[in-house]
Formats: C-alpha cells, sequence, structure tokens
C-alpha cells in the first residue's frame, strides 16, 4: 500500500467532515429531541472508554488522526478516537474513527450523503454485511464504495460503517428510533481503498476482525461505569 493512497484516505475524511454544515439542522432537531437521555458522567466515561483504545492492534500499528474542534463543536461528539492503521506485514491501510455522544447527533450524519455531498459518486451499495471476528461474534456494518466525480483513476473509497450501544455493532435503517432512550451512542467507521471492481484487498474486513474485540472491551467497561 503506498503512501500516497494513505493521504488519500486522509483528503476523504477531511472532505467528508468539510459536509457537515449541511446536516447541522437535523443533528439540533435530533438533540431537542433526545434532551435529557445523555447523562455527563456516562458521556465522560464513555469518552474515556475511547481513549483507551489502544494505538496497536496485533500487527496493526497507527498514527493519530484529529476532528477540528468546529466540528466537535457541531457535531455535538463528546469524544472520537481517529488512526491511520497500517498492517506490519501486509502493508494494508485501514482509517479508524469511533465517536460518541448523545442518540440524536450520532444517529443523523449518513456517511453516503457526506461524501455524495463533497463530490463523489456512490459506486456501490450500501449494504447490510457481517463480520464475524475474532472472538466469534457477528457485527453487521453498512458498506458502500464512492468514486470522486469525474476522476480518471479507477480506485474506490469504500467506507464501512455501524453504531452500538455496548460494542457489538449493528446497523438499523434508523439508529435514531432502534437507539433512542440509550444515555450513550458510538458510531464507528472505516476508510480504505479498492479496486474497479469496488472489493480488491479486504483491508477493512481484515482489521475489523482484529480490531473488534479490543475496542468492545473497552466500550463494555464504560458501560459497567
Amino acid at each position: 500500500m503506498t503512501s500516497s493512497k494513505t493521504s488519500m484516505s486522509r483528503r476523504d475524511f477531511g472532505l467528508c467532515l468539510g459536509g457537515l454544515a449541511a446536516l447541522s439542522v437535523s443533528a439540533a432537531a435530533d438533540s431537542l429531541l433526545n434532551e435529557g437521555l445523555s447523562d455527563p458522567l456516562v458521556l465522560n466515561a464513555a469518552k474515556e472508554s475511547l481513549e483507551r483504545i489502544p494505538a496497536t492492534i496485533g500487527a496493526w500499528t497507527s498514527t493519530p488522526m484529529t476532528i477540528d474542534e468546529r466540528e466537535i463543536r457541531l457535531r455535538e461528539i463528546s469524544g472520537y478516537f481517529r488512526r491511520d492503521f497500517r498492517h506490519a506485514e501486509t502493508g494494508l491501510t485501514v482509517v479508524l474513527t469511533i465517536l460518541c455522544g448523545g442518540v440524536g447527533p450520532m444517529s443523523v450524519h449518513s456517511s453516503t450523503a457526506c461524501f455524495e455531498g463533497v463530490g463523489y459518486s456512490l459506486v456501490s451499495g450500501p449494504t447490510v454485511i457481517g463480520i464475524t471476528d475474532n472472538e466469534d461474534i457477528t457485527n453487521r456494518l453498512h458498506k458502500a464504495a464512492f468514486r470522486p466525480q469525474g476522476a480518471r483513476t479507477s480506485d474506490m473509497t469504500r467506507v464501512f460503517w455501524g453504531w452500538s450501544a455496548d460494542g457489538t455493532w449493528n446497523a438499523p435503517a434508523n439508529p435514531r428510533i432502534a437507539y433512542r432512550g440509550q444515555p450513550v451512542l458510538f458510531k464507528l467507521y472505516t476508510v480504505d481503498r479498492a479496486g474497479d471492481s469496488g472489493d480488491g484487498l479486504a483491508q477493512s474486513e481484515t482489521f475489523l476482525t482484529d480490531a473488534l474485540p479490543v475496542i468492545r472491551r473497552e466500550l463494555a467497561v464504560s458501560q459497567n461505569s
């Protein structure tokens, strides 16, 4: 995996975050609908659980990435984990982001709308897939592939995303309804690169198989705090 592809993944995240303003009204409305459901102590415990996720998971090492403070305020993000992971042996790269906050703010931001809003075309999906991790637990995530409009390259950006209240991930059609009443909601998404088939090397699938048990253990701690 070349460094240019890693840079493209970073750019994809930057562009995506740049399109958040169009969704701010919906986020504010959902925040009002869920007002009073989020306990500040629970949100703080969730934030601390994300901070405990290790920077190295198995053969995957990582470098930190950040989210702009304006976007944190806009999306009412209580805490986040974002790192660019690289497999030491294969060179596969995946950018992992996990956000936490109230149900309203965490449930309204659509990954498809995000990429389409900044000039990407949806090539395939979204579809719901199952990923069985190394602890034999199956997690369900949305999967979609995008290509920049007018791009000459055949490469695609693949995005996987889902939600969780307890460390096991799901892909409900309407997470705002599915998780209403929960004091905190996590959103996970990964970005990788693929060839013209939209599949290519299974970067995210391989990474999540290793990473999801590690993430789940940390998030479970926050639920028991």
